[in-house]
């Protein structure tokens, strides 16, 4: 009785202090149900949807393949394309003859990657996943980076780690845009979401003796990531930032320019308008948004107006300006059609090779 009284002490009080690790986590830890899934070798599936671009596609899997994996681990790849026509095959087979690594090539005629996605979880889970990774095929990898996110959510008992993207342009992009930054925050913290564009996770947020997690395919026109991800935390999911577990996304030229960028804008906020009535309805979703609205609205038309007369003295600072206004309009637009079920054609046509 008193060596067991030890032991619960030692587990509960010593262990937080000498490893950092917060009390609530390792009570959390030591309370929930052995995982069996972590027992033997640990199977490590990465999946990449594709549609349409072979040449970002073979670099995405030539990268994975050369993949460093955890010790005791075991690497396949699964690749989904999303197409009616497919094209892919013969680029999966060549790849095939390179690599020791398995790749797994399946087709999703409906389009939409929400329909893509789940295609990739549904096959991982065929596949026995322990963990699944989830990379974008116009993105490649580092052979340090399946480590760092597994490691990470080792050492922070985390159940899915979110890595950082360094957007490489093919050509030069307008000077008033801007690429992605993300906040300077450490390895570990704590985030309330994540895309889909750099993810380990584990398999038992989407098994069915799991969270059964799938992407909501009425999202078609995007934010189903941001579903995905919001509906793990809310069911206990921890996720967290790995700031030194980069991939590489290529942007070609014909995305960087300015129709192209205001037609994304537009997607985004219609999706953000989709997501918020599959929350709160229809029309109470549309109502929530309002003040938003308005904001973008008038924000829009007074950056458009000061803009004709910055640019006569200014041009550099007048376009951007110009844009800056445009980019708001477009987005309160995006936002009021959004609620008509209008999405624009952002993913009707692929940007890139």
């Amino acid at each position: 009785m008193i060596l067991e009284k030890f032991c619960a002490y030692s587990i509960v009080e010593i262990w937080p202090r000498y490893l950092r690790t917060p009390r609530t986590k390792v009570i959390q830890l030591i309370s929930s149900p052995l995982d069996t899934g972590n027992l033997g070798v640990q199977k490590f599936v990465i999946a990449v949807c594709t549609a349409r671009r072979p040449k970002m596609l073979r670099r995405c899997l030539e990268s994975l393949i050369r993949l460093s994996v955890p010790a005791g681990g075991s690497l396949q790849i699964v690749v989904i394309e999303n197409s009616s026509e497919p094209t892919a095959a013969s680029i999966v087979a060549e790849i095939q003859r390179q690599a020791d690594v398995a790749i797994h090539y399946r087709t999703e005629s409906r389009p939409g990657i929400p329909f893509a996605r789940n295609a990739a979880l549904d096959l991982s889970n065929a596949l026995g996943a322990d963990w699944i990774g989830l990379i974008d095929d116009d993105e490649f990898a580092d052979s340090d980076w399946l480590l760092k996110l597994h490691d990470a959510c080792i050492a922070f008992g985390a159940d899915v780690a979110n890595g950082p993207i360094d957007q490489i342009c093919e050509g030069t992009p307008p000077e008033w845009w801007e690429s992605r930054s993300y906040p300077d925050r450490p390895t570990g913290k704590q985030l309330r979401g994540a895309p889909t564009n750099n993810i380990l996770m584990r398999a038992r947020l989407v098994r069915q003796d799991g969270l059964a997690l799938r992407f909501d395919e009425r999202l078609v026109s995007g934010s189903e990531d941001v579903e995905f991800f919001r509906h793990a935390v809310a069911k206990g999911a921890q996720i967290i930032w790995v700031a030194d577990a980069w991939l590489h996304e290529v942007l070609p030229a014909s995305r960087l320019t300015p129709k192209k960028l205001l037609a994304r804008a537009y997607m985004v906020a219609t999706s953000q308008t989709r997501v918020s009535q599959i929350r709160r309805g229809r029309f109470t979703g549309v109502l929530v948004l309002i003040p938003k609205i308005l904001r973008r609205l008038i924000v829009g038309i007074f950056a458009l107006v000061a803009s004709a007369v910055v640019w006569l003295v200014r041009p550099a600072a007048g376009k951007f300006l110009f844009y800056s206004g445009a980019l708001r309009i477009v987005k309160a637009a995006g936002n009021i059609l959004g609620s008509f079920g209008y999405s624009g054609g952002y993913y009707k046509s692929i940007e890139g090779r």
